[in-house]
């Protein structure tokens, strides 16, 4: 089985000096000098209220100066070695001292007086934070031509999101071009360490362009159709309507400076209202096209795409019906074009299948978590794991060879107990089978690898390295690889399908995209 660094190594969470590092925040809870503006995004009418970009690490050099000054002030002389023997000497020692100052944060330690949390800019490849004026709590990457699998830096993405304005009037779907994502410098490196990325990568602001839609209503999910060729986005409105959009004509007008956007864009291609007036949060695409939505309601209704353009659909008017309370989210099965599946609240992840003449569920598993199911997601390369997250805050894995049509209640293959409240996001890693992505309402995105076994050796030597300075130790499970923090209300998280290891977050702060040391 694989091995990955543990938390202690990639948890992007350190005390240094008096300051408690998180995963990512750029921002103190102490006075800072105000910070330039980054690359303002422009929408298709010119206007700049989409927001910005913001460089989390820009003071960091400047903070190690005054720390260097402040030891050489309190130390009153300065020390000169006679020979090579007394340099390496005198840096384990630096480092020795260095070491003990550094500690493993973890949400739930409490800070000590004048400690604060600040990024460390040495756990991750590529981080970047961008803010909004609207909160966008849900989004979806969009395909495009740049390769797939691709790592040279610096990145370029596309993500459509939609708004939760403080009007149903002021909402839009935007369509965003993130490029120049530059590899994040790691500024503890001594020049001497630096390779040839560090230095090629120049630590430039990224760049956001924008394309907006008028949309009416706040847009509770986005979804989008991973097709280059045909990038459809449907969106679940809080009126109880499903728009769907083509974002083709957007995309061109970004590859092709100059490209007028027709009006015919900023209106949907098709407005799904099978719902009536029941609003909704679950959807997805299947890849030839079908739409799947379900409502507050219980009831979930396909859509199906007449013809290839996209402009033709067909909404279905009658149900499939057997949760008894809100379905929560649908994922169609990466395996058979016919099925998928749904979580609900009434605490059951129910299997169907669009064939059956009676539209009602073929398999289930009752009681799947003792609380609300927020979220589901099939494993796009062992297709038998279906992963859940529950409103307790756990995630469990169920093996689905093993589900059946039993009554009794079905035991997941793992399950994890880590998170302090509700889980918003899940989502496996597209390039790796065992690395699942988790965000949850405690502010918190952590990364597994559940295919991590401990041999007794290296568990006691986890489990060792697991004692907080205060001696007490911290249940840290050794699947756990990666602790991302920094932002608030934290709703969705999704890899990059063509970047491997690249994710991004959103949460009423902005958003997130980043690129960690442990994927």
């Amino acid at each position: 089985m694989s091995k990955r660094q543990n938390p202690s190594a990639s948890a992007a969470c350190q005390v240094e000096e008096n300051a408690k590092v998180a995963a990512l925040s750029g921002k103190s809870n102490v006075d800072q000098p105000e910070k330039p503006a980054g690359s303002r995004g422009m929408d298709v009418d010119g206007d700049a209220d989409m927001g910005e970009f913001e460089d989390a690490f820009e003071d960091e050099i400047e903070e190690d100066e005054i720390l260097v000054e402040r030891e050489e002030d309190s130390d009153g002389v300065e020390m000169l070695g006679d020979g090579e023997g007394d340099d390496d000497e005198e840096e384990e020692e630096d480092e020795e001292v260095a070491e003990k100052k550094r500690q493993v944060y973890l949400p739930g330690d409490i800070l000590g007086e004048g400690e604060v949390l600040q990024v460390d800019n040495s756990a991750y490849h590529m981080l970047h934070t961008m803010t909004a004026q609207w909160p966008c709590l849900s989004f979806d990457f969009v395909p495009d031509n740049l390769g797939n699998s691709r790592s040279m830096f610096p990145h370029t993405m596309y993500a459509v999101a939609g708004t939760q304005a403080d009007r149903a009037y002021k909402n839009q779907v935007i369509l965003m071009k993130w490029s120049q994502l530059h590899r994040t410098i790691n500024d503890d490196k001594s020049d001497e360490d630096k390779d040839d990325d560090d230095i090629n990568d120049l630590d430039e602001d990224p760049i956001l362009e924008t394309k907006t839609m008028r949309h009416q209503g706040g847009v509770n999910r986005v979804r989008v159709l991973q097709s280059y060729q045909s990038p459809l986005a449907a969106t679940w409105a809080d009126t109880g309507k499903v728009h769907i959009w083509d974002t083709k004509k957007l995309m061109n007008a970004f590859e092709t400076p100059g490209t007028q956007v027709p009006a015919s864009a900023q209106q949907p291609l098709f407005t799904v209202a099978s719902h009536g007036h029941t609003e909704g949060y679950s959807m997805d695409w299947n890849p030839d096209g079908r739409l799947l939505t379900g409502d507050c309601g219980s009831n979930i209704y396909l859509t199906t795409r007449r013809n290839d353009t996209g402009s033709n659909f067909v909404a279905d008017r009658t149900p499939f019906k057997g949760h008894k309370a809100s379905v929560e989210d649908i994922q169609w099965s990466p395996e058979e074009a016919s099925v998928f599946a749904s979580c609900s609240v009434d605490q059951t992840i129910k299997i169907w299948d669009v064939r059956a003449a009676n539209h009602s569920f073929a398999l289930e598993v009752p009681g799947a978590h003792d609380s609300d199911i927020n979220v589901i997601s099939w494993n796009r390369k062992s297709r038998y794991l279906l992963a859940s997250g529950g409103d307790n805050g756990d995630f469990k894995v169920w093996d689905m060879r093993k589900w059946g049509d039993s009554n009794g209640r079905l035991t997941p293959a793992a399950e994890f107990k880590w998170h302090r409240k509700a889980i918003t996001s899940i989502e496996w890693c597209p390039n790796d089978e065992s690395v699942l992505a988790v965000a949850g309402a405690d502010d918190q995105i952590t990364l597994w690898d559940l295919a991590v076994e401990l041999d007794a050796e290296e568990e006691a030597r986890h489990r060792e390295a697991m004692v907080g300075p205060d001696g007490i130790k911290r249940d840290v499970p050794a699947q756990l690889l990666f602790i991302h923090q920094g932002q608030q209300n934290i709703k969705e998280v999704h890899w990059h399908p063509q970047i491997h290891g690249a994710l991004a977050s959103t949460a009423a702060s902005g958003f997130n995209i980043f690129k960690t040391i442990s994927v």
